[in-house]
């Protein structure tokens, strides 16, 4: 900071300066512990949580008794399928399930109290997603943007920044305002400024209560009860992901060779990456458990404002940015959708963040 302009502003108005200093003081303690260019957090706990569940499937696929996959799982007559492909296979067959409607009511009380927990907890899909970002080199990282009118003061933004591919680039184009976002298309990655908005791609202020996932929802049931099979389950990426396991089990372990081995992996890669919002636009697992997780209220995450470096000046966008469902834990707005993943929490360089039980 300038010594003369500090010493100026506090002849003129003390309290201008003090606020100035302040603000100096935050900026760097905001740089020092969310340093530039640092990769996205991902929650120890969440992360050994999801192998272990991956592991335990696998391992009953590979042994071939008990646990099966994420999609029917169960241990000798004690057994649970997907709540999606549950009521898929009730409207094929028109007939009332009694182990689907058990397991239904299972889920639809765990929604009640852990929200949307599975969606970051057990799915295969989002750490797919990560690995495949990882190799593409389009991992998301922590951006600290320093910028100062003249005679006016400094001001520090924080803020998420994914690498975008060629044809992101030019539908953020199209979608920003030209002094909205700056683009380097040499880098291949959208640069956030004042426009905090294009950091999530112009996206509106509050999410809709139902959008294209349960488009998708209601199509999968439909066609279940018109086609008199559960449709959607031969391209729902977690059964492709177990597919694709047991076609390489049965390759290895009985000699059977089948174009499962090389149609489910190439669907499921197909899938997460010309597909790379399927989570946010086109699940409908996604869909049914944000239905049923209206009247969650637990685990929510809160912001203690005195803490956030919101309240003192700084344009901090990490939580809302780092969130896999686009949600600012500043409002309440949409909040059931959140997959209790702890991202915002464990990325929020205040440490203002918490996901009380109440």
């Amino acid at each position: 900071m300038n010594t003369e302009a500090v010493l100026d502003n506090e002849l003129d108005d003390p309290s201008a300066a003090c606020a100035e200093a302040d603000h100096a003081v935050l900026s760097a303690e905001a740089t020092e512990i969310a340093a530039d260019g640092k990769a996205v957090r991902r929650p120890l706990v969440r992360r050994i949580v999801l192998a272990a569940i991956f592991v335990a499937a696998v391992t009953g696929i590979v042994l071939g008794h008990g646990l099966g996959t994420l999609s029917s799982f169960g241990w000798e007559n004690v057994a649970a399928i997907c709540p999606l492909g549950a009521l898929e296979s009730m409207l094929a067959s028109k007939l009332l399930i009694p182990q689907a409607v058990a397991f239904l009511l299972i889920v639809i009380a765990a929604s009640l109290l852990l929200g949307k927990v599975f969606c970051s907890w057990a799915c295969p899909v989002p750490p797919l997603r990560r690995i495949f970002d990882a190799v593409a080199r389009k991992a998301p990282t922590i951006q600290i943007v320093r910028s100062k009118e003249a005679d006016g003061p400094s001001a520090t933004s924080l803020s998420v920044v994914r690498p975008l591919s060629r044809r992101e680039l030019r539908a953020l184009e199209k979608a920003c305002p030209p002094s909205s976002s700056s683009v380097d298309s040499a880098a291949g990655a959208s640069t956030p400024s004042a426009c905090a908005s294009c950091a999530s791609g112009c996206a509106s202020a509050s999410r809709p209560a139902l959008d294209s996932r349960h488009v998708v929802l209601g199509g999968s049931l439909l066609s279940a009860a018109i086609f008199g099979f559960p449709v959607f389950c031969l391209v729902c990426p977690i059964g492709l992901t177990f597919a694709a396991i047991i076609a390489l089990v049965q390759l290895f372990g009985t000699q059977t060779l089948s174009w499962g081995l090389v149609l489910f992996p190439l669907l499921l890669i197909l899938e997460l990456t010309v597909l790379r919002k399927w989570c946010s636009r086109f699940c409908p697992m996604g869909a049914l458990m944000s239905l049923i997780s209206k009247p969650n209220r637990a685990f929510r995450p809160k912001v203690d404002e005195s803490k956030c470096l919101r309240s003192h000046g700084v344009d901090c966008q990490i939580c809302s940015g780092v969130c896999p469902e686009g949600l600012d834990p500043h409002t309440d707005a949409a909040m059931h959708e959140c997959s209790k993943c702890r991202d915002c929490a464990v990325n929020c360089p205040a440490n203002a963040i918490t996901l009380p039980m109440h």
